[in-house]
């Protein structure tokens, strides 16, 4: 090869260097972002699980007051049925 050729070959080289830095760079920013992406969605389930938690346990306190006080109708029904007769 001629000097010319060597000199062309040695830009190209450096600009493919350069590019592949480039590259890496944006691999390590990409992964940072997802690393980030993906606390905060374990951040959010977490919450999420937290919050279907208290509600089950305020559907099942609603469920027990509910058959609590449908069960004291029924039984004041029942006694009131068989006081007047």
């Amino acid at each position: 090869m001629n000097g010319n050729g060597s000199t062309t070959l040695e830009r190209n080289l450096g600009r493919l260097e350069a590019r592949v830095a480039d590259l890496s760079e944006q691999i390590i920013a990409m992964r940072q972002e997802l690393s980030a992406v993906a606390r905060t969605v374990d951040t959010s389930i977490s919450a999420h699980h937290e919050r279907l938690v208290a509600l089950e346990s305020f559907r099942r306190w609603a469920v027990g007051v509910m058959t609590g006080i449908l069960l004291s109708g029924v039984a004041a029904a029942f006694a009131y049925a068989f006081r007047t007769n």
